[in-house]
């Protein structure tokens, strides 16, 4: 059977060289798309790279319309975008990043946008930029006055390549790191509970995977652990935390600071509803539109590594 891909992410800005082979592999259309409704007739699609950031699920019904799809790749390690369960009914198979490693271990866009999340946490850039929009220079100066990342204690909610990464680039800082990964023994600075980090530290930063185990992880019993004048930082997916939990706290601790690139219901498209973006509003916490790991590096190189997985899934069935 020929092939036919649809890769459905953004790729204007993607080197010819990709573009070139994927279709050296298969006759592919490009097109970007966002929501359900912009799918149009995708009945003769075979394979399918779809964009990560789309605000629908692949769900039972989008899949009534692909009755010839057998594999999908996303450039992505989150896959909470696609209902695995319908695709493996349809004998659909589902490939991530996470499926090839050598491409996941290259992209450092996501360890160094959570960076400059928590920097700017600690000295607050946004603030600071926005004075000079509005005319003042150090009138508000204890409004911008930050603190240094120099001796904080900072606990790192997964130690996979994120969590790697900052632990070292924190440590080059000077700051003490520890973090809580169940699946990592080999690496200093364990700790044994969830409990013992976000009591202990003055940054929690969450950067590990969504998986069934994580799903709302953190909420009230945690939160309130936390330190005076702590930090907040999540570039995981908002479902790691329960967000009425985390909303509720944000109200009742003034003190901590809070910066988050991903809100719950990004994927089906209920996230703009959430009271998180009034309290970025109003300047109670930052809000950045999940953008972690949206750099033309680290796209181009997700890109090419969908197709690898697609290239050894078809390999496979053949």
């Amino acid at each position: 059977m020929s092939q036919q891909c649809l890769f459905s992410a953004p790729f204007d800005f993607l080197p010819s060289e990709t573009l070139a082979a994927y279709r050296a592999q298969m006759p592919t259309a490009f097109r970007e798309i966002w929501k359900a409704d912009e799918l149009g007739d995708v009945s003769a699609v075979t394979v399918w790279a779809p964009n990560p950031g789309q605000n629908f699920v692949i769900d039972d019904g989008i899949l009534d319309q692909m009755p010839a799809l057998k594999i999908i790749s996303t450039a992505s390690t989150g896959k909470n975008h696609i209902d695995e369960d319908a695709c493996a009914r349809r004998g659909i198979d589902v490939y991530c990043l996470l499926d090839h490693r050598e491409t996941l271990e290259s992209i450092s866009a996501s360890p160094e946008f959570t960076f400059l999340l928590m920097l700017n946490t600690l000295r607050r850039l946004d603030v600071c930029m926005n004075e000079v929009t509005e005319g003042r220079w150090r009138d508000n100066e204890e409004l911008m006055r930050g603190r240094e990342m120099h001796g904080k204690q900072i606990g790192l909610v997964g130690m996979g390549r994120i969590g790697r990464r900052l632990k070292r680039w924190c440590e080059t800082f000077d700051a003490h790191v520890t973090y809580y990964d169940p699946y990592v023994d080999n690496i200093d600075g364990k700790l044994g509970t969830l409990d013992a980090l976000f009591s202990s530290v003055d940054m929690v930063c969450v950067c590990c995977y969504l998986t069934p185990e994580t799903t709302n992880m953190i909420g009230t019993a945690l939160l309130d652990q936390m330190k005076p004048n702590a930090c907040l930082i999540n570039t995981s997916r908002g479902e790691v935390i329960v967000e009425d939990d985390l909303i509720k706290f944000i109200k009742n601790r003034p003190d901590v600071e809070v910066a988050l690139d991903v809100l719950a219901g990004e994927v089906t498209g209920t996230h703009l509803s959430s009271e998180l973006i009034t309290l970025h509003n109003s300047g109670r916490i930052v809000l950045t539109p999940h953008i972690a790991g949206a750099s033309t590096e680290s796209q181009s190189k997700a890109a090419l590594g969908a197709l690898h997985s697609l290239k050894r899934a078809i390999g496979d069935a053949s």
